[in-house]
């Protein structure tokens, strides 16, 4: 899954914090979840969010789930921020090069 937000710079550090925290606290333990990563852009006016899951299907029934609390708490931080969404986009993972 691939989030991208505008912002203002000013917001911008404040967005991806609020939103890790609210990961970290509702969504990290959900089942096939894997991991988000947020990169920062260089001028501060756009966060990419790169979040992947097991599965599909463990992304779609975490989206049916109901999870309100985190899904709420989310739109309050990102609305907070003055964020708006540019883009949503879910894709496979075809192929990884790694250097651990």
């Amino acid at each position: 899954m691939l989030v991208e937000w505008g912002v203002d710079s000013q917001y911008q550090q404040e967005l991806i914090d609020a939103i890790c925290d609210l990961i970290e606290q509702h969504i990290k333990s959900d089942i096939g979840f894997v991991s988000a990563s947020f990169h920062a852009s260089e001028d501060g006016r756009r966060v990419i969010n790169y979040g992947q899951w097991h599965s599909k299907e463990d992304w779609s029934k975490f989206r049916s789930s109901g999870n309100d609390e985190a899904t709420a708490a989310i739109a309050a931080v990102i609305s907070r921020c003055g964020a708006k969404t540019l883009k949503v986009e879910t894709f496979r993972v075809d192929r990884v090069i790694e250097n651990i």
